[in-house]
């Protein structure tokens, strides 16, 4: 993940034209994963991580002022559907 899409700092315009939205995931106990911010915001469209939060409340947060509050947005995804999303 470069550096402009580490928790707390907003994505540039480029990358968030590019991002569809976000679903969650938490990422707690997977290989490599940040254990003080497993939350991560997951690109709906290829599963690319665009943030990760300590809690899934600032996750939402984040998505919400980002995409809407939409289901889609809003949805929390499982290791084989992020996996899924990754392999398109």
């Amino acid at each position: 993940m470069n550096k402009e899409m580490k928790k707390g700092v907003a994505l540039n315009d480029e990358q968030m034209e590019m991002a569809t939205g976000g679903m969650l995931f938490n990422a707690s106990g997977i290989i490599g994963s940040d254990p003080n911010n497993p939350w991560e915001v997951i690109d709906n469209y290829n599963g690319n991580v665009l943030a990760r939060f300590n809690n899934k409340d600032d996750a939402v947060r984040y998505v919400c002022s980002n995409w809407g509050n939409t289901p889609l947005n809003t949805l929390e995804i499982n290791w084989d559907q992020l996996c899924a999303m990754r392999s398109r």
